[in-house]
């Protein structure tokens, strides 16, 4: 307690000297606030006088290609050209005579140049293309262009025409003045004096300066493109304060219409602001020196009353926690806080005293029922402990046996959708492959005995024609075109029979690719059950709409018959080339549009590979494509159960199938099938 005095000196100082600091401190910035208000304002003027010099440039130079656009001289001198007079009065006079950079004279409409002057700079391209849409414009237009390296210029157009008026436009008048570094030092000239003026581009190069270096400080490269440059993004001014250098910057965007294309950066010397500022500093610090001193005087007397009665205080609370419950509070028997707080002790000593002799058996007592209840929850813990993990693990049984069958009725679910499905259509394509083989073999048949007929036909004609000629019988042949229908005839029987042999080859894919009739395990030519899937595809390969032809490319091996469920793999190639011919169709920037098949012929097994130049598939879909109801397509495109009920099928016939893709280029479905089935597998699980 030697130190309380001291701890109270402090904390009495400390308290009255927070209040004078925070109070400081709010006076500073109220303070300081103006001055750096003041300084925007001279910095703001800066940039309106750079904008008026800017604006007036913009006036002077639409008034001089004004006055020189509507000269009867310049427009008969373009309309019958005249290269010399032109270069002579127009464009070396006005590089002579002006701060103009760039002169060039363009007939109409053939946009021939007939007179070119000037900087380099109308080699680049953004100038050329700049010119190119003012001479098309119908009247004086102006526009400031960032060339890049070679910085700003202020570029403008103007249809030349007679002095009256009169006549249509003969050519077009381009002028440019480039905003270098003459263009400054005029500036300078005529505005309030700065100590730095620069262009900047956006990304941070500078353009020009009136200094000779020309190169951003540190902090400039350091907060251009976090600070600066979105402030000037939002078409307003970025300021930039710096008193202990001496300088003040503001950055201004500098507009070509509405967007800004460049930043003008100007520095004006701080002066005054730091004299002012200093000044502020002393006054603030010399009232703070007094506040200071008049704050130890007054900490000083309050620790010295509340001290003494403190430290007796604490000598007493010593004792009573020694164990002494009745001696009194020495030197303290005035009245107050400190009186009362001594009260205070004495009446807690006695109620110590009662309250130790009542808790002493009270804890016994307790103690005792706590060990009881200890070791009972201690049984009852441990049963329940055993019960829980029992219980657990029937849990997590039943949770896997559960997840299992989810994952078995979903499979099944899938399985039996596609199975009747394509049982279905098996059904239906085997009918009507055999109700229409009847009546077309009827038709194939008998168009031979029909040719055979009409022609016999057609020889008696002529027969009769050479012995019996008759006018009303010549006039009949006449309209009905006897000679025109015998020429015709056979042309449209042998179409009958064209076309008879076609559905024939239909009904026959038709019947190869249901293969209705075969039910067991069977050795088939692969290519025939190919040839079979795309022959039904071939509405879809050749349509009729805005779509492309899709080109098939068969690559095929020398393959051994293959013992298999025809049906089942006539299935997978069906559903594989549709999501083929989806996906080509899907990508419509692709002119060359193609399906290529290969088939390879290895030691025990036959690989088949499908590959299209559709829009592929992303690297995260890979992983999924064979998952049930997956798909990638629009609704109502598909279920995505096509791949599933592949995968199932090439897993039954101990083959493997995998998918490789590259996104927006092609992709490649590859079946591996072995030649012969180790063992007979049910034809109907998948």
């Amino acid at each position: 307690m030697q130190s309380l005095q001291p701890k109270i000196l402090v904390f009495t100082f400390g308290a009255s000297l927070l209040p004078v600091l925070g109070f400081s401190s709010v006076v500073w910035q109220l303070l300081e606030k103006p001055l750096i208000e003041l300084e925007k304002t001279r910095l703001d003027d800066q940039v309106l006088a750079f904008r008026g010099y800017t604006a007036a440039t913009e006036k002077g130079l639409r008034n001089l290609i004004s006055s020189y656009a509507n000269w009867t001289d310049l427009y008969n001198a373009v309309q019958h050209p005249n290269r010399a007079w032109i270069k002579k009065e127009v464009s070396e006079q006005l590089l002579f005579t002006t701060d103009l950079d760039i002169v060039k004279v363009i007939q109409s409409p053939n946009e021939k140049i007939i007179g070119e002057a000037g900087s380099n700079i109308l080699t680049l391209p953004v100038v050329k293309s700049k010119i190119q849409d003012l001479t098309k414009r119908s009247k004086l237009s102006q526009e400031l262009i960032n060339t890049g390296a070679q910085g700003l210029i202020l570029l403008a157009g103007s249809p030349i025409s007679r002095s009256d008026g009169t006549g249509k436009s003969s050519g077009t008048l381009i002028l440019g003045q480039l905003l270098d570094k003459v263009w400054l030092r005029q500036f300078l000239n005529y505005s309030q004096p700065t100590t730095r003026l620069e262009i900047i581009s956006l990304d941070g190069e500078v353009f020009v300066s009136s200094n000779t270096d020309g190169k951003p400080d540190r902090w400039e490269k350091a907060y251009f493109y976090s600070q600066i440059l979105p402030t000037i993004s939002q078409k307003r001014s970025f300021y930039h304060i710096q008193p202990e250098l001496g300088l003040n910057t503001i950055y201004a965007p500098i507009y070509s219409g509405h967007q800004p294309i460049a930043i003008v950066k100007l520095q004006i010397v701080a002066k005054y602001f730091q004299e002012a500022k200093l000044t502020l500093t002393r006054l603030i610090v010399l009232v703070l020196s007094l506040v200071v001193l008049l704050s130890v005087f007054i900490a000083h007397l309050l620790a010295k009353q509340i001290s003494h009665p403190i430290v007796q205080l604490a000598k007493r609370s010593k004792t009573l926690a020694a164990g002494d419950l009745s001696s009194p509070i020495p030197s303290v028997q005035h009245g107050g806080e400190i009186g009362q707080l001594a009260n205070a002790y004495h009446e807690m000593a006695h109620s110590l005293t009662t309250l130790i002799n009542n808790l002493e058996q009270r804890v016994a007592e307790r103690t005792q029922e706590l060990e009881v209840a200890h070791h009972t929850l201690e049984e009852r813990v441990q049963e329940r402990t055993v019960e829980l993990l029992h219980k657990n693990q029937e849990l997590e049984i039943k949770t896997e046996q559960l997840r299992t069958a989810l994952h078995n009725l979903k499979m099944a679910e899938s399985q039996l959708i596609q199975t009747e499905k394509m049982s279905s259509l098996g059904n239906l394509v085997a009918g009507i492959a055999h109700e229409i083989n009847n009546p077309i073999n009827f038709i194939y048949a008998n168009l031979t005995y029909i040719n055979n007929y009409i022609q016999d036909l057609f020889n008696l004609i002529y027969r009769y024609q050479q012995r019996y000629s008759d006018q009303e019988i010549q006039l009949y042949a006449q309209e009905i075109e006897l000679e025109y229908l015998s020429k015709d005839l056979p042309r449209i029987l042998a179409s009958m029979d064209t076309g008879a042999n076609r559905i024939k080859d239909i009904i026959s894919s038709l019947r190869n690719f249901s293969r209705h009739d075969e039910a067991e395990i069977k050795k088939v030519n692969i290519h025939e059950g190919i040839d079979s899937t795309l022959l039904l595809l071939q509405h879809r390969l050749n349509p009729d709409h805005d779509y492309p032809v899709i080109q098939v490319i068969k690559e095929y091996d020398d393959l051994p018959l293959i013992e298999c469920y025809s049906r089942q793999l006539n299935q997978v190639f069906m559903h594989i080339l549709v999501n083929a011919i989806d996906a080509i169709e899907l990508a419509q920037e692709q002119i060359d549009k193609k399906i290529i098949i290969q088939t390879k012929n290895n030691q025990n097994s036959v690989n088949i590979t499908i590959i299209d130049n559709g829009i592929g598939i992303e690297l995260k879909n890979l992983t999924q494509i064979f998952d049930p109801f997956f798909t990638t397509k629009a609704v109502g495109k598909g279920i995505g159960l096509g791949l599933t009920v592949s995968y199932q099928i090439i897993q039954k016939h101990q083959g493997n199938i995998k998918v490789v893709s590259q996104l927006y280029r092609e992709t490649q479905v590859i079946i591996e099938l072995p030649y012969l089935l180790q063992n007979n597998i049910n034809p109907d699980a998948h």
